[in-house]
């Protein structure tokens, strides 16, 4: 049953009565044994109905005294509930149309802007937060910290609203990997003494590599997912961590090539090795928001581990598909991989080697 934009009073059923029976309302206040101020003030919802009420009620009118009480309590519920319905609207603007688009394509909500309490209750009831106060509060994290306000207050266009990222974030919270994440225990030398197995199956890619990887990252203990997200949304993933004992690493899926999911994947794996443990970090679409000194460690980690001491240098003049791949199978690295790096540092001319990256999108999925 959906909620009502107005308040019964239980007086409106005592005075439906009086009138009825041609009542007036000094008569019914001497039949209930109270002053004639206490029965219109019941009846105009000034005054509630108490239990002692109630029983005289029941008495005078007939109507059981536990009803007169449900009466009572689902009107002053509703009063309740329509003041913050009225408090709340005066937030709605503060929700970026993106948060509330992606709120109702994964069915959190079905309001509009013409119903702005509604919209904003149905935006904190999906971040599990009884009041805008809580959620600004608990979420502020999100653009803290000294690796992720770094990216955050970057110059360039790429600038995150806050609501559409906790939004997104929450859409993680609620699948199944990050809920089995909660009972994880990382331990840090196993992630290192695991990068090679990692490395290893990242040079194969195919339909069920992704979702092999989080089952070997979750082996040690790390979280992976792909979340969907809002349109427009300017990053490709992010790394954070449960209770700061479980690490979580978190990709939108948007570029389905296998080159560019393989370095982010290494990547944030750097910044969950590297960064102190908690930073919550950012991975921006942008260039300019890459130039943290966070961002120049994750990505010297990613060169290391999947390019090793020669880095980028075999690959350098290399244009033919078949030369490129042979160097990736030397060097032990998905031809993609290479081609995304070459074309991030403009060793090869971005119509070159697409044909050897392999599309993963919709593969895996949280």
């Amino acid at each position: 049953m959906s909620a009502t934009n107005y308040a019964v009073a239980p007086g409106e059923y005592l005075e439906e009565w009086i009138t009825e029976h041609g009542l007036s309302q000094q008569r019914v206040a001497e039949q209930l044994g109270c002053s004639r101020k206490q029965v219109n003030e019941i009846v105009n919802g000034r005054a509630p109905v108490t239990s002692d009420t109630a029983i005289r009620l029941e008495r005078v009118v007939g109507i059981p005294a536990d009803s007169w009480l449900r009466y009572e309590a689902a009107y002053r519920a509703d009063l309740a509930r329509i003041a913050d319905l009225e408090n709340l609207a005066s937030h709605a603007d503060k929700i970026d149309p993106s948060a509330v688009s992606y709120l109702r394509s994964l069915g959190a909500t079905k309001s509009t802007r013409k119903s702005p309490g509604s919209l904003v209750s149905d935006f904190l009831t999906f971040h599990r937060c009884g009041t805008w106060d809580a959620y600004v509060q608990l979420h502020e994290t999100a653009s803290s910290g000294d690796y992720a306000l770094a990216a955050l207050k970057e110059s360039g266009d790429a600038k995150i609203d806050t609501t559409v990222l906790t939004t997104w974030l929450r859409a993680g919270e609620m699948t199944e990997p990050f809920e089995r994440g909660g009972s994880y225990e990382y331990d840090p030398e196993q992630l290192r003494f695991a990068l090679p197995l990692l490395r290893s199956r990242a040079a194969v890619p195919d339909e069920t590599m992704l979702r092999d990887l989080a089952n070997m990252l979750a082996d040690v203990g790390v979280v992976f997912m792909v979340v969907p997200p809002p349109k427009r949304f300017p990053l490709h993933g992010m790394t954070r961590w449960i209770d700061k004992r479980v690490p979580v690493v978190q990709q939108t899926g948007r570029w389905g090539k296998d080159g560019f999911v393989i370095w982010a994947l290494f990547h944030e794996l750097g910044h969950v090795l590297n960064d102190p443990r908690g930073e919550m970090h950012l991975e921006y679409t942008t260039e300019k928001k890459r130039n943290t000194d966070a961002e120049k460690s994750a990505n010297k980690f990613a060169m290391d581990v999947l390019f090793g001491e020669s880095g980028i240098e075999p690959f350098a003049g290399l244009t033919r598909d078949s030369d490129i791949a042979r160097t990736a199978r030397q060097v032990g690295i998905a031809p993609g991989v290479a081609v995304f790096q070459m074309h991030r540092r403009r060793l090869l001319h971005y119509r070159d080697g697409n044909r050897l990256c392999v599309d993963l999108a919709g593969t895996f999925t949280a």
